[in-house]
């Protein structure tokens, strides 16, 4: 029986890499900055999925002192956090598990916010909960809409190039600035908190790792780049294994029943 719904799961969840990367965390979009030739077209998830705000749980205010920010994000993150800890149990109560109901997402911040594959029996869960921070989404926007097409101007004149170097490259800079602070405040107040569910399922590591192959190879930037925050999540499961379990749980519940009822 396990098997059987596991494997209905795991068809229906099976989902195709993208083709190139997506600035899904600030890792991502570092590394998409550090090579823009290749980055053409840039594609804006923020301006394409989350042109809806997010639920009051997970909403921080886009202007206001800069610790309240990191507080709002840091409790969004820590939500998202305990949905992603505790869906072991909940996923095999699902007929057919739903994301988007089940994070409290609007179906295009699903697309941004989430990455779900299967390996054979094993699901893979990602969470990009750099998309909660107001200043990462400026920065993630800024380099789709004015740093790539300034850069790809560049060289093509003079007033391009100076327009890029002076004026644009600068900003962007500004921009990951403030969402490398905004993230590093709200992963700081997680981490004071002894967050324990956070830490289970942090995954700035194997984030960073994942974008390291496309930063050039230089020392300073290579440094640089391992120093970048992320409020990236993740884990893996075993379907077979959860849907195991709550059979399992289904069992001892009805022997208890009958054990009372006699």
């Amino acid at each position: 029986m396990a098997s059987g719904n596991g494997a209905a799961k795991l068809r229906r969840h099976k989902s195709t890499p993208p083709s190139k990367p997506l600035p899904h965390s600030l890792p991502a979009l570092a590394a998409l900055i550090a090579q823009p030739e290749k980055s053409w077209p840039c594609d804006s998830v923020v301006g394409h999925l989350l042109d809806r705000p997010f639920v009051p749980a997970y909403r921080a205010p886009e202007q206001q002192d800069k610790m309240v920010i990191a507080r709002r994000i840091a409790a969004g993150v820590a939500l998202l956090a305990e949905r992603l800890q505790r869906l072991a149990r909940a996923y095999p109560h699902w007929r057919r598990f739903d994301p988007v109901a089940y994070f409290d997402l609007h179906p295009q911040q699903a697309a941004a916010l989430l990455r779900i594959e299967t390996l054979g029996a094993t699901l893979d869960v990602t969470i990009y909960a750099d998309m909660l921070s107001p200043a990462f989404r400026r920065a993630e926007r800024f380099w789709a809409r004015d740093f790539c097409p300034a850069y790809l101007a560049a060289g093509q004149a003079d007033a391009f190039d100076v327009y890029f170097w002076q004026r644009v490259l600068p900003a962007m800079q500004r921009r990951l600035h403030d969402a490398r602070q905004e993230i590093t405040l709200a992963g700081e107040l997680l981490f004071s908190q002894g967050d324990l569910t956070f830490l289970s399922v942090s995954a700035a590591q194997d984030e960073r790792a994942s974008h390291l192959h496309r930063i050039p190879d230089d020392e300073a930037q290579i440094n640089l780049y391992h120093a970048l925050p992320t409020l990236t999540l993740r884990r893996s499961y075993d379907i077979l294994e959860m849907m195991g379990g709550a059979e399992r749980g289904y069992e001892q519940g009805n022997k208890r029943y009958s054990q009372g009822a006699m």
